[in-house]
């Protein structure tokens, strides 16, 4: 498989539904949302790290996916030796910023549309 061919998420998608690997698992193993994975799915560049890290969670090695350049190494253990954790990694990136906010609009959203039907049902108790 090329890199020319797909984008760098979708070859990552391809291969966690290819080894048949729960989204849900992944998201709790790297520590991220499952909205940042499917982000993830639709980036053209992913960081070679984060690709690793996939890798090794879900078993599987991405090195033969990509041209030798898309990593800049030569030697599988010069990429692993280059892995950082990747909790501090998924803390680093905009989606999984953007994850929580949007969790957090939808929680407060969720607030106001039950303090509103609280005050609905006062309106209508206090005007029969």
């Amino acid at each position: 498989m090329k890199n020319m061919e797909y984008n760098a998420g979708e070859i990552v998608e391809l291969a966690i539904r290819r080894q048949e690997f729960s989204i849900s698992e992944l998201s709790r193993r790297l520590h991220v949302n499952r909205r940042t994975l499917y982000n993830w799915f639709t980036k053209k560049d992913l960081h070679p790290e984060l690709i690793l890290q996939i890798g090794k969670v879900i078993n599987y090695n991405f090195y033969p996916d990509f041209e030798i350049g898309f990593f800049g190494l030569c030697h599988e253990e010069e990429l692993k030796s280059n892995t950082r954790n990747t909790r501090k990694y998924s803390e680093d990136l905009v989606f999984y910023w953007m994850g929580k906010y949007i969790n957090l609009l939808e929680e407060y959203k969720g607030l106001l549309r039950k303090r509103n039907s609280q005050k609905a049902d006062s309106y209508t108790v206090a005007g029969e």
